[in-house]
């Protein structure tokens, strides 16, 4: 039988520094799990296909000029397709779509495409979309952060939107 210590199999113990890395990284994740955040979709369309991602780490950047910002992990289906002028969707969730978020917050997602067309590739009966242009590509730390110029917003049926909190979805309004 192999003996599992930390992370390290029949190696003997942890060292000390991955050790107190892993505590680190754990804590963090569970402090911001604790961070109730909406539930978005970034998507681009590329040619006849939409690629996309569920993003919860979106924020507001500016009224004047409209702007937005989201934070892409570097393995994210859109990152690719991003420099700055190129057309990106964002679509802010209802409750009844954990599906699609879900969907598109795997590597591969599979199943019938939600996204309208023409136009905006944004999600049909989101309770809000917005339209951007891509203005600018910041690369911190692991992430890359994409701010973008709203270009055009709507807003979908009136009901309760989809949060992310704790680990899981849930319904706010």
């Amino acid at each position: 039988m192999v003996k599992r210590v930390g992370r390290h199999v029949g190696g003997g113990p942890e060292p000390e520094e991955e050790r107190a890395r892993r505590e680190r990284d754990d804590a963090y994740r569970d402090a911001l799990s604790r961070w109730a955040s909406g539930v978005s979709i970034v998507a681009v369309r590329e040619g006849g296909s939409v690629h996309a991602l569920t993003v919860s780490a979106f924020i507001p950047v500016s009224l004047d000029p409209p702007s937005v910002l989201v934070s892409l992990g570097p393995n994210a289906a859109v990152l690719p397709f991003l420099d700055p002028g190129v057309a990106l969707g964002i679509s802010l969730l209802a409750a009844d779509q954990k599906g699609v978020a879900s969907r598109y917050a795997d590597t591969f997602p599979v199943g019938p495409s939600p996204f309208r067309d023409p136009g905006p590739p944004v999600v049909r009966d989101c309770v809000a979309w917005l339209a951007c242009e891509v203005q600018e590509l910041l690369r911190r730390g692991d992430h890359t952060l994409v701010i973008s110029r709203i270009t055009a917003a709507g807003t979908g049926p009136d009901r309760p939107a989809l949060t992310y909190f704790r680990r899981g979805y849930h319904s706010v309004g």
